[in-house]
């Protein structure tokens, strides 16, 4: 775990910069897709992680993949992480860059497991509701998750939203369970 020191200042170095430029959105966008472009190829996340391989031969492979995609000033900010040697902070500090951005602007982070995905219809009345309950925008996070048995569970920040199958059978478990046990006490007396 990388410690959150090490990549909070280039996380807010850049968002600063967006921030002065008027580029959150943008540069966001940007590096999001770095992040998920090292995210979906551990090769090259490791690559670029890896202690013994040089800062120059990092930066002109991130250059050949992401040079014509992004803005210079992303280039630069990926380029100062490997040469002070932080490059196993980037994609943390790309999500702290994330982070910053979506409290700067309003948005809340839904993680939202479901047992099967929502039609684009659904989706947008869910979010909807979500934004209604909190009064945030919401960037929702979609996960497939066959144990919740149906309906969904919905996570944002420290609240959660339990509206799966699985629990509201374990509710009725419960409900079962005691009303036996009061059963069992009222027909003893």
């Amino acid at each position: 775990m990388i410690p959150e020191i090490v990549y909070s200042k280039y996380s807010q170095a850049m968002f600063d910069i967006a921030k002065e430029q008027d580029k959150i959105n943008e540069f966001g966008q940007q590096l999001r897709s770095i992040r998920d472009t090292l995210q979906m190829n551990p090769d090259l996340l490791k690559f670029v992680e890896h202690p013994l391989i040089t800062p120059e031969a990092k930066k002109d492979t991130l250059k050949q993949i992401f040079a014509d995609d992004v803005t210079p000033l992303i280039m630069q900010f990926l380029y100062v992480m490997i040469d002070r040697r932080r490059d196993a902070a980037i994609v943390a500090a790309i999500d702290g860059f994330i982070d910053l951005s979506r409290a700067a602007q309003n948005i809340e982070v839904a993680k939202i497991r479901l047992v099967k995905p929502l039609s684009a219809e659904e989706e947008k009345q869910l979010v909807a509701s979500l934004e209604k309950m909190t009064g945030k925008h919401i960037d929702p996070v979609y996960t497939i998750d066959p144990h919740i048995l149906g309906g969904m569970v919905v996570q944002i920040g420290d609240r959660l939203i339990d509206g799966s199958l699985r629990r509201q059978l374990q509710d009725m478990q419960h409900a079962l369970l005691q009303s036996d046990v009061m059963n069992e006490v009222t027909d003893e007396q």
